[in-house]
């Protein structure tokens, strides 16, 4: 009826098609692929968590800046109308109050003298003086003791 070769063949084939299904039904059914699809669905929630609150953190900070800003201006229109009715109400007219421009901040920096510098990492001196660094700096050695000798304990 059949040939040995086609039936071989055929059996061959099938053996060959059955170990790739059960290899991959295992790889699909273990441990270790289920364990490591749930770490990446946890790993994106986390992310995605993360993205959330840092959303979160940069609207509120961005609210609480609008927010000092209103209440700056606030303060300065509360200021500017003090010192307008200081100046009116006052019998003689001078108000110890000024008001506030209002296109500049109310607390404004004076301007550096000049520019900032990174600091030396030497000590300056003067010429001909020893600097703060050198082993002698500030020691008188006219006055200076003698120094003790230590001894050993000799009971050791």
């Amino acid at each position: 009826m059949y040939e040995t070769q086609t039936v071989a063949l055929i059996a061959f084939l099938a053996l060959i098609a059955g170990l790739a299904a059960g290899a991959w039904l295992v790889n699909k059914l273990s441990p270790s692929h289920q364990s490591r699809k749930a770490l990446e669905s946890h790993i994106q929630k986390l992310q995605r968590q993360q993205q959330d609150y840092q959303e979160q953190v940069n609207q509120h900070f961005n609210q609480t800046a609008e927010l000092l800003n209103q209440m700056t201006e606030s303060y300065r229109d509360v200021h500017n109308h003090l010192a307008k009715s200081a100046g009116e109400l006052t019998s003689h007219g001078i108000s110890p109050l000024q008001s506030l421009p209002e296109d500049r901040p109310v607390i404004q920096g004076e301007p550096l003298a000049r520019p900032a510098e990174q600091p030396l990492d030497y000590a300056p001196r003067s010429p001909g003086y020893k600097g703060a660094l050198d082993e002698s700096y500030g020691l008188d050695k006219s006055n200076k003791k003698p120094e003790e000798t230590v001894t050993a304990p000799s009971g050791l």
